[in-house]
């Protein structure tokens, strides 16, 4: 059994044996097969590849042009021992190129040299080495130099391109090639631009990314992108519109580079705009139409078709004259095509007819455009329909010269003709003449039937007033209720003119006074009528006009329904008067006026207190009385500024008696006038006025007019009240003069009642007077109202009042007003007659 065993492991060490013997066998045959189709390859080679040793000998010829015991020339030898004991110490590969003379001439050669494992041969062990490759590359270099100069060639001509912008970019957006016409395109220079980001310098921001992307697609593709429009930015921050095509170049160098020529868009832009306005202007509100030289129509527009009512195919090929209205004669073509040919361009009104027959207004530019030569190639002409703006011209012209509710002439055009009619009165001698005429009561016609009863009576008295005098002559309404007649032609003697005026005046004036029937309501009118006569230009016509409506005032206060003539004693009247105003205005500035003090006593002459009265002492008229400047100051408005220096006034003498014990307690009345009472704030500024002073208002009594309860009773109540609840007192001033009514006094917060002089004056002589003395007095008892009597003048008068239940005064019985120091003189002598002995 052991000798079984250990024949059978000797079989199978044998078996395991010649396994491997077997398979080492093949891998030889492998290797050996492996080598020879090696050393084949490398017989193959055109290039010289062998084994060098440290000494510069050929050790082993490994191609067939290597077979040589020296591949290298005598010459190159020892450079080339050099680069093998170089190579040989750093172990690193090294290539170097070489021009070696042979028998075909100089030639280029690319020497690689590799260090490699030791050599192992009989001769010396372990032989350092080096591999040796030479190549012939002097056809790739002459390759190469022709690439290097078809590729200057290209540059160079992409450089003088002068109207395409050349630039040429890496796949990162680097700049690597930059033309003329690039630096004038975009405004950089060459040398600024070369290996700067191209993308940062021309494309905006937000398409920075995309255009990148637009790169790195070429360059992955290889495939240019499509021409496209681009807005680049210059170097100065504007936008240049340009169309861009692409290329993309494998030059000498290793990087791919990617060309984009540039052709500026700006002028086409620019173009493409002009045109755009030019057809939109084309289209525009005007109507447009283009001829040629024979004046045949070769296009209109919408316009135009619109204005004229002719679509286009209906006027093409036609001549302009199928437009005409015919209100032109042939004198007027002739002017307009002379003044063509003249200066090029023709402009002016003309009437055309459009397709329904209608004649129309327009204005027409006619423009001739010349070609190259000069000559005339087309006419363009622009049509405005100024059909509207002759109606609004005429409205104007109606509104700017013609009253609108009668139709009348206005005060513009009546003017003008009076111009005309003094001019025309100097040529020929004869006289004219101007009435001015009012409507009497005019305004209680608009307060009681309404303001359209009074727009009738307005226009019907117009008609009557253009039915009463000849055609030739002129109505005209100067506004409200003031008409004007102007006769012109009259008599050149002025006696004769006055007597032909006259008779119109008196014609109007009869006319006038028919009744008149406004909407059912039968209504009876009167007018005043002033009249004036004119020849010449001896008065202005501003003069004559005030001249006429003096009169007619004089008419007025005449008794109205009549006529006067203009009073040159009327004119120094309002003369004065204007005058009156003017220094008014200036003694107001100039502190002219003055508060003087008037004591109002009891039975025994107490001084109970004053009233405030104005005085004005003019540095040429003197002494002008209240009488005068004070109806001039309410008409004129300066009654506001003057009135609120007296309530000042007032107010600051009250707080000054307040400081002395003879006057503290005396009270001062002022006069208020109802244009001042009027005013919206009027108890405003007197509660802030005692506020600001520190007056006592229980020393302040206002005096009011009846005049001024006539109108707005509530609000007058309004502002007496809050005045009132302050302390302020209230007097009713010359009672029984004006709008006397029981009803009113008993709603106003009054405390005094006032007799007017003009009752007290006749009050011993004239029963009349006497009764209502009486009543007055009776009717203060009644209401719990004090009664005071103004211009008490002599002791009977004052006994008169006294037996009646007056018992307050004021008068020259027992003082004239005095100046402030003067009155306070007063007050303590009053004062001291009255002590006891």
């Amino acid at each position: 059994m052991l000798r079984w065993l250990l024949t059978l492991a000797l079989g199978l060490c044998v078996a395991g044996l010649l396994g491997c013997l077997w398979v080492q066998q093949r891998s030889v045959r492998a290797l050996r097969r492996q080598v020879g189709r090696l050393q084949l390859t490398m017989q193959a080679l055109p290039d010289v590849l062998c084994l060098m040793d440290a000494q510069g000998r050929c050790v082993e010829a490994l191609s067939a042009s290597g077979a040589c015991a020296n591949p290298v020339p005598e010459s190159q030898r020892g450079a080339l021992l050099e680069h093998i004991r170089a190579t040989l110490h750093t172990g690193d590969v090294r290539t170097v190129e070489c021009a070696w003379a042979t028998d075909q001439g100089l030639r280029q050669f690319e020497v690689r040299l590799h260090a490699v494992a030791p050599l192992h041969s009989a001769a010396a062990a372990d032989t350092p080495a080096v591999l040796l490759l030479v190549r012939d590359v002097t056809e790739h270099h002459a390759a190469q130099e022709r690439l290097r100069a078809s590729e200057a060639r290209f540059r160079g001509l992409l450089q003088n391109i002068s109207s395409v912008a050349v630039q040429g970019y890496r796949a990162d957006g680097t700049i690597t090639y930059w033309n003329r016409a690039s630096e004038k395109l975009y405004g950089y220079p060459e040398a600024e631009v070369l290996g700067r980001d191209g993308l940062q310098a021309l494309v905006s921001l937000p398409y920075q990314a995309q255009a990148l992307e637009a790169l790195r697609t070429m360059h992955d593709t290889g495939e240019a992108l499509a021409p496209q429009e681009l807005v680049m930015l210059h170097n100065h921050g504007h936008e240049v519109p340009v169309l861009s095509s692409y290329a993309a170049v494998e030059g000498a160098t290793d990087h791919a580079e990617f060309f984009r020529f540039d052709i500026d868009l700006t002028e086409r832009k620019r173009t493409e705009a002009e045109l755009r306005v030019a057809a939109t202007a084309f289209e525009a509100q005007e109507g447009m139409m283009v001829t040629n030289a024979q004046r045949e129509i070769l296009r209109v527009n919408q316009a135009f078709t619109r204005i004229s009512g002719y679509e286009d195919y209906e006027v093409l090929g036609r001549q302009p004259t199928m437009f005409s209205s015919g209100w032109h004669d042939n004198a007027f073509y002739k002017e307009m095509n002379d003044t063509l040919v003249e200066k090029g361009t023709w402009e002016g009104e003309i009437w055309n007819r459009r397709k329904n027959g209608e004649v129309y207004p327009q204005w027409l530019h006619v423009t001739a455009v010349a070609d190259d030569t000069g000559a005339v190639s087309h006419y363009v002409a622009t049509v405005t329909d100024i059909t509207q703006r002759k109606a609004a011209e005429d409205q104007i012209r109606q509104l700017a010269f013609y009253d609108p509710l009668t139709g009348l002439p206005n005060r513009r055009m009546l003017l003008d003709r009076l111009r005309h009619a003094l001019a025309s009165s100097a040529r020929s001698g004869a006289c004219g003449a101007l009435l001015f005429i009012d409507l009497d009561h005019f305004k209680t016609l608009n307060d009681t039937l309404g303001h359209d009863k009074g727009d009738l009576l307005l226009q019907q008295v117009a008609q009557r007033l253009l039915d009463t005098v000849r055609e030739e002559d002129t109505v005209a309404r100067l506004g409200g209720d003031e008409y004007v007649v102007m006769l012109e032609g009259l008599d050149a003697a002025h006696d004769a003119a006055a007597s032909q005026a006259t008779l119109v005046g008196e014609k109007i004036i009869t006319t006038l006074n028919r009744p008149y029937n406004l909407a059912g309501h039968e209504f009876h009118s009167t007018p005043s009528v002033g009249l004036t006569l004119y020849s010449g230009h001896e008065v202005g016509v501003d003069e004559l006009l005030k001249q006429a409506d003096l009169a007619m005032y004089q008419a007025k206060n005449a008794g109205r329904n009549g006529m006067q003539f203009f009073d040159p004693q009327m004119q120094a009247a309002v003369s004065r008067r204007a005058e009156l105003e003017a220094d008014i205005r200036q003694g107001i500035l100039q502190g002219q006026f003055a508060l003087h003090y008037q004591p109002q006593v009891d039975v025994n002459g107490t001084v109970l207190g004053a009233e405030a009265l104005l005085r004005w002492q003019h540095p040429v008229r003197g002494a002008v009385s209240p009488a005068e400047f004070i109806p001039v100051a309410e008409e004129s408005g300066h009654i506001l500024n003057l009135g609120s220096w007296v309530l000042d006034t007032a107010c600051a003498q009250l707080v000054e008696w307040a400081r002395h014990p003879a006057t503290e307690a005396l009270t001062l009345a002022v006069n208020v006038s109802s244009r001042q009472f009027r005013q919206q704030d009027f108890a405003d500024y007197i509660l802030g006025l005692l506020d600001y002073t520190g007056a006592n208002p229980k020393r302040l009594k206002l005096e009011l007019t009846e005049s001024l309860l006539a109108d707005n009773l509530d609000d007058v109540i309004t502002k007496m009240s809050a005045l009132r609840a302050r302390g302020v007192g209230f007097s009713l001033d010359d009672f029984g003069t004006g709008y006397s009514s029981l009803s009113y006094l008993k709603r106003l917060p009054l405390d005094q009642l006032k007799i007017d002089q003009s009752f007290v004056q006749d009050v011993l002589t004239d029963p009349n007077d006497a009764a209502i003395v009486q009543t007055i007095v009776a009717l203060g008892r009644t209401l719990g109202m004090a009664v005071i009597a103004e211009g008490v003048e002599t002791q009977p008068q004052q006994r008169f009042l006294f037996d009646n239940g007056c018992t307050m005064y004021q008068g020259y019985l027992f003082s004239r007003p005095l100046p402030a120091e003067a009155f306070a003189g007063f007050v303590v002598a009053s004062a001291s007659r009255l002590e006891p002995a």
